[in-house]
């Protein structure tokens, strides 16, 4: 009698074990997943800002028109993200660059350099496309500062797009950018 008694304990030692390492399982997956779905979005941004450049290449869109595509292209892009992201968008040319910027957690001070000085984006102006002529000489390097991130980008001949999502997930922050230098 005395070893089934022994068996049992040692079958519900092994079950508690089990439940135990599952629900841990379980919580760090949900975490990863997390994770996994920001870097997902900056790849899907990545080739659907491609292929909108490319549309407005090759049907030969003036600047103006180029401009409005790309606002509409980020407009829709953020009402599709559904959680809750700071996401900032460059795009533009030698001549002039533009950027957009939605803070939906923490905000955040922004600064913007095209090597005249930096400018600070200021929470007005989330939302809207701020301009930012080359003036004399052509801008080569626009420089994205948030919270002491620095984030370069090369402007290579003809247009660009460039963006910077960022997401806290379980007390980290997590961000994910297109190409820098």
């Amino acid at each position: 009698m005395k070893q089934k008694r022994g068996q049992f304990f040692l079958i519900a030692a092994v079950v508690i074990i089990v439940v135990v390492v599952s629900v841990v399982t379980i919580s760090n997956y949900t975490q990863r997943k997390d994770t996994v779905k920001l870097y997902d979005l900056g790849q899907e941004l990545g080739i659907e800002s491609q292929n909108v450049l490319d549309y407005g290449t090759y049907s030969e869109l003036n600047e103006t028109e180029l401009k409005v595509l790309m606002e509409s292209f980020i407009v829709n892009y953020v009402d599709y993200i559904e959680e809750k992201k700071n996401v900032y968008f460059i795009f533009g040319n030698k001549d002039k660059v533009n950027v957009i910027g939605y803070q939906e957690i923490n905000p955040e001070e922004v600064y913007i350099d095209i090597g005249e000085g930096k400018y600070l984006l200021s929470p007005e102006e989330m939302g809207k496309t701020v301009e930012f002529p080359a003036g004399d000489k052509d801008i080569n390097k626009v420089v994205v500062t948030i919270e002491g991130m620095v984030f370069q980008f090369s402007l290579k001949p003809g247009e660009n797009f460039y963006f910077i999502i960022w997401q806290e997930v379980g007390g980290e922050k997590h961000v994910v950018t297109s190409d820098t230098e």
